[in-house]
């Protein structure tokens, strides 16, 4: 095991915010949609933008081969949100 713990510790931090922040940036986003002035249109945009950032990092992982990596980072920041917007219209 040759990584660094802080590195190690940011990472998970970062997988944590790039699942929560797929669920809320849009949610943030289109709660203020139009009102540029709302700190949660920001907030918003700084979730999708942690979103997207992830997604790239786990497209650069699956071309190195860490297939756990990508699952992490690229297929769960998608499939999440269809999962809670799956849920919501069935349970309507």
């Amino acid at each position: 095991m040759n990584r660094d713990p802080y590195k190690t510790f940011i990472g998970a931090k970062g997988v944590a915010f790039a699942w929560i922040g797929s669920v809320l940036g849009p949610l943030f986003v289109l709660s203020t949609f139009g009102d540029f002035t709302h700190a949660n249109t920001y907030i918003g945009l700084v979730f999708l933008l942690i979103v997207v950032l992830s997604i790239r990092d786990g497209f650069k992982a699956k071309k190195h081969g860490k297939k756990s990596d990508f699952l992490a980072l690229a297929i769960m920041p998608i499939a999440i949100p269809i999962g809670c917007i799956l849920w919501f219209s069935l349970s309507l």
